[in-house]
């Protein structure tokens, strides 16, 4: 039943590990128009395998060539110097598989054990908490993601804007339609993503190659394990790390390879301790959506409003009925990302035979397929078009900014006018 949703997020995870700049959000915009097929369990068990795999393959071009296939990585690119022989390298690649594998699997036994208390936490669900984490999530977001905060507070502004453009039924108002039919329905979701956070982030690493000279050699020999104790350490500080607004697994990995630096100065371990704690916070991210209902990154927020399509509701969904699916689809998932990431991360450098600027320019080109193809199956192809012209060039022209808190307001612009609202009729 579950095979397709993990044989396509296994798919893109590779994808999303090989391709700097091509992140989970971007591809799950790529195959927009296949999701409808899926219901609320499968597009969890896609996105935990997508998610997943990405760690994995990430580490691969990270430490062979030097370049971040994920933004989680980057500890592994600055080591990765630092790999004088073959063995060194050698035991980075086994080591961070096995890591990883490691520390996803632990974060998962570390949920079944508390599952009756992540249950009991959602008693204290209500419209003040959800309010209150969403404008915690948002103010840590300000600060957080990697530009000037007042940057952020402008693109969260900016996205909350474009987001009420249309009529809304809480506050019965019409903003900005101009009197226009398509505009009352509000600018089209996938439009706004593709053109306001895929297009800047493919364009702002348009330029990275791969220096092919510089590839450095392995081999795939006997498995290198770090110490244990490392080991979990890593995994504690990846899942608490995943639980970062924005941030996530980019936030686990640089946090432990921070910790790495105190104990230790080889290479190989701290690239392995950095590895193990972005697959920790990989899922653990994840868990503030399933209790709470609230995403920590804008992949998630375009997961969170599919399932809603899907009738997905946060009263209804109990965590610990579908844990056991979950845990079963990862420990697959997982073993698939160990032999990918070691016994067949030889396959790696025929992918960087290609070049990578005409494979992002035709990944540009798919998007805007989808956008004709999503404006066809809603009848506005026309109006479609029109807001992508008007949006690309904006995107074009934010390339160098991450535009991740702007499209995160975008999605999530109803939950929070609408929870406020709620919140201000309880006061009253």
């Amino acid at each position: 039943m579950f095979i397709e949703p993990l044989l396509l997020g296994i798919t893109l995870g590779v994808f999303s590990g090989l391709i700097p700049g091509v992140g989970n959000f971007v591809l799950m915009l790529l195959i927009w128009p296949f999701l409808g097929s899926f219901g609320v369990v499968e597009l969890l068990m896609m996105y935990a395998a997508m998610a997943s795999i990405g760690q994995y393959i990430g580490s691969i071009p990270a430490i062979i060539y030097g370049i971040p296939g994920e933004g989680s990585s980057y500890p592994a690119v600055a080591e990765s110097k630092r790999l004088t022989s073959v063995k060194q390298v050698s035991q980075a690649i086994s080591g961070s598989a096995l890591g990883s594998a490691v520390g996803s699997l632990l974060v998962v036994g570390l949920c079944w054990v508390f599952l009756d208390y992540t249950d009991k936490i959602k008693y204290f669900y209500n419209t003040k908490v959800l309010v209150s984490l969403l404008f915690t999530v948002t103010l840590v977001m300000i600060f957080t993601v990697n530009n000037r905060w007042y940057v952020n507070a402008l693109l969260i502004i900016s996205g909350l804007l474009l987001g009420l453009i249309g009529y809304n039924s809480y506050l019965n108002i019409n903003f900005a339609t101009f009197n226009n039919l398509y505009l009352y329905a509000g600018l089209p979701m996938p439009v706004v993503l593709i053109c306001l956070f895929a297009i800047p982030q493919m364009l702002h690493h348009f330029n990275d190659d791969v220096n092919k000279g510089l590839a450095k050699t392995y081999e795939i020999g006997r498995i290198y394990v770090l110490n244990p104790l490392a080991m979990l350490g890593s995994t504690l500080i990846g899942f608490f790390g995943g639980l970062i607004p924005g941030l996530t697994t980019i936030f686990s990995s640089t946090a432990a390879y921070n910790v790495s630096m105190l104990f230790t100065r080889d290479p190989v371990k701290r690239i392995i301790v950095s590895e193990t704690a972005n697959n920790a916070g990989a899922f653990s991210q994840l868990l503030p959506l399933l209790i709470f209902g609230v995403p920590l990154v804008g992949s998630e927020a375009i997961l969170l409003f599919l399932m809603e399509q899907k009738g997905f509701n946060l009263v209804q969904f109990k965590f610990s009925d579908f844990l056991p699916t979950l845990a079963a689809g990862l420990v697959v998932v997982n073993f698939v990302g160990f032999l990918l990431a070691w016994p067949l991360s030889r396959a790696v450098p025929f992918f960087y035979k290609f070049n990578l600027k005409i494979v992002m320019s035709l990944l540009i080109a798919m998007l805007f397929c989808v956008t004709l193809y999503t404006g066809y199956t809603n009848y506005s192809t026309a109006y479609y078009v029109i807001c992508f012209a008007v949006l690309a060039p904006i995107g074009v022209m934010l390339r160098n900014v991450n535009t991740l808190p702007l499209v995160f307001a975008f999605i999530i612009h109803n939950k929070i006018i609408d929870g406020t609202f709620r919140l201000y009729q309880l006061i009253q």
